[in-house]
């Protein structure tokens, strides 16, 4: 607010300035003499601008006025320029910057992007990181340095997982024994899926649907990685643990239709109510005995719980392609 104060008095300075030398004593200003005048004073900042450049031997940008040249008192203590720029993620002081200049940038970004927020998609995120591990190759092979690329591992097949597996979508199965279970079996295919996606790009770097493809895959394994910890620690809740169950013994089975159904039931439910309501005034909603919690929708309990349940919508698709079946067994994806 002061900043602007102090624009608008500079403003009216120099209209009042031009009024002065213009009037001469007379009531009015003719249009054409202040045409002259601002003519005449855009000259002279050129010339200005053009002795300064050839007495110092440097080129300055002749789009900025000879006023903006001058160093700008900064408004604000240091103490809260730093405070301003850290919240933003920027550095506080750039080399040889005067504390007016520091002053400056923190005006232009604030101008520029007044939230301060720099937010992004995962997706997105994953895009520039493929992009960047690109151009690292790129820069590695120009200087005749060896790219250090990942090792493929040898997998099992998916009719050894059915023996390893082997009763991961019983309901009767031991809780522990489950945790167990079904983090191996996701770990697995999500690695057939990994490594998959990384021989394609091995093949073909420059094709942006490989590309793509690949985004997709560390964007899904960004979101899978919570489900992992819960297992691990065995601390996922049971309802879902069983669903998932279900899902990857409808997956060894390739019944991918059946996976779909599971997941779609865990994902939005299947009650009246899917998010879970039950309780609207003074009196038991029709029917509450009937909400259990594999009729409640989990995909908008936890943010963690809606990503990982979009990665394993992700394998579902991958599973059914890369292990194909009968058609009636199979959802028309690209229906």
């Amino acid at each position: 607010m002061d900043f602007l104060k102090a624009e608008l008095a500079r403003k009216k300075a120099m209209v009042e300035e031009r009024e002065k030398k213009l009037a001469n004593g007379k009531s009015y200003v003719k249009r054409s003499e202040i045409d002259k005048y601002e003519t005449e004073r855009y000259y002279e900042r050129c010339t200005k601008r053009k002795k300064m450049s050839s007495d110092d031997g440097k080129k300055e940008d002749l789009e900025e006025d000879v006023a903006d040249q001058k160093e700008v008192k900064p408004l604000l203590e240091e103490a809260e320029v730093i405070k301003r720029l850290r919240e933003r993620g920027e550095p506080i002081k750039l080399f040889g910057e005067t504390p007016s200049e520091t002053y400056q940038r923190l005006r232009s970004m604030e101008m520029q992007e007044p939230s301060g927020s720099k937010s992004q998609t995962d997706f997105k995120s994953a895009m520039e990181k493929i992009d960047q591990e690109y151009l690292k190759a790129m820069m590695m092979e120009l200087h005749g340095d060896k790219v250090e690329r990942k090792e493929l591992k040898t997998l099992a097949s998916i009719e050894e997982m059915k023996e390893i597996c082997k009763g991961i979508s019983d309901p009767d199965a031991e809780t522990d024994k489950l945790f167990g279970i079904v983090r191996q079996f996701y770990r697995w295919l999500f690695d057939v899926y990994e490594q998959t996606g990384e021989r394609k790009y091995r093949e073909n770097e420059g094709d942006l649907t490989v590309k793509l493809e690949r985004a997709k895959i560390k964007q899904a394994e960004t979101y899978i990685r919570p489900l992992f910890r819960t297992l691990k620690k065995k601390t996922l809740d049971e309802t879902l643990l069983r669903s998932f169950g279900e899902i990857a013994g409808a997956l060894l089975d390739r019944n991918y239709i059946g996976a779909n159904d599971v997941y779609l039931r865990t994902a939005i439910g299947n009650a009246a109510w899917p998010i879970g309501v039950t309780m609207v005034g003074i009196h038991a909603r029709t029917g509450r005995e009937k909400l259990f919690a594999h009729n409640v929708a989990h995909v908008l309990n936890d943010e963690f719980q809606r990503k990982y349940l979009q990665a394993i919508k992700r394998l579902i698709t991958f599973a059914q392609r890369h292990f194909p079946t009968d058609p009636s067994k199979c959802v028309e994806f690209n229906a």
